[in-house]
């Protein structure tokens, strides 16, 4: 009698977010976010480059990076130091699961095989036919009813296998080649861009602390000027505009947890009434706090 060989996986994906394939032309910025899920960006064409919580990165053709849980990050077309313009073909997809073993790859980008590369075009396509939607839309979201059925049996199942294969492959590879993994920062902006880390690490230490521009100037003793440029020509944003971004997330990332209600959270970030702290959301993103809410319960 034969005994069974139990199979012990090293990642398992259960759930899906999102599944997009954006052509995105020179010039384009996506501000950031933070999540509580994973995500990988990937580049099918061009280059990509923005920070990765505190660290920048770049992208060439054929490299990708993971977006860890709670890690705020944005994105751009081309290379912040680089004075040509360039469009981006980029594949996002956002996933969550039992995943612990992803925690080794913080920090790194990948130069994938051309195994690799067609594990993520055997996604899409797969990912083509679960609905009836155009290119570059949400493909394994199907608002407002994420349970409509595929119109393919299975669709969502195969495509999670086959993001399994590609986390395996990287899995393997961070032990075999090394050479095809890099570590950040993979973008040198001299001296002046660990100052603008400490920078980055000072905002997200005071998340919830409202702090202002003066504030920032007096801790690290620098002209506004000066402050200005060095931030903005190592990230492509202005300081405060950066921080709102992340202030925005992390009051996203509490109301999908529920953890406190808009009272509590005006409180938590030194809000001096509710009324402020709506006003500052509506400003910042366009919707309402309520809205925010209605969308997280709309994905439960």
């Amino acid at each position: 009698m034969l005994n069974p060989v139990s199979i012990q996986p090293i990642f398992r994906v259960t759930e899906f977010y999102t599944l997009y394939y954006f052509q995105h032309k020179s010039g384009y910025y996506f501000a950031g976010e933070s999540h509580d899920f994973w995500e990988i960006i990937y580049v099918d064409n061009g280059r990509a480059s923005g920070l990765n919580g505190s660290e920048p990165y770049t992208l060439e053709k054929g490299q990708m990076i993971f977006h860890h849980p709670n890690v705020f990050h944005n994105f751009r077309t081309g290379v912040v130091t680089s004075e040509e313009n360039e469009d981006c073909d980029i594949i996002v997809i956002s996933f969550d699961g039992e995943l612990d073993m992803l925690e080794q790859f913080r920090d790194s980008i990948f130069t994938l095989s051309m195994h690799e590369r067609h594990l993520f075009k055997e996604i899409l396509d797969e990912a083509k036919q679960m609905y009836d939607k155009p290119f570059g839309k949400n493909l394994v979201y199907n608002k407002p009813d994420p349970q409509a059925p595929e119109l393919v049996p299975g669709g969502k199942q195969l495509i999670g296998n086959l993001l399994e294969q590609l986390l395996l492959s990287l899995y393997r590879k961070q032990r075999d080649c090394p050479s095809q993994i890099q570590a950040l920062p993979l973008q040198s902006l001299g001296p002046e861009y660990q100052i603008v880390r400490q920078i980055i690490m000072f905002l997200e230490e005071n998340i919830y602390n409202n702090i202002s521009f003066a504030d920032l100037v007096n801790h690290f003793n620098l002209s506004e000027t000066q402050l200005k440029k060095m931030f903005r020509e190592a990230t492509g944003y202005s300081v405060m505009q950066y921080y709102r971004k992340c202030v925005v997330a992390r009051i996203e990332y509490h109301i999908q947890q529920r953890d406190h209600n808009f009272t509590e959270l005006a409180d938590l970030f030194h809000f001096s009434s509710i009324h402020y702290f709506s006003k500052f959301y509506k400003r910042e993103t366009g919707h309402t706090l309520r809205e925010c809410l209605k969308s997280a319960q709309d994905k439960d």
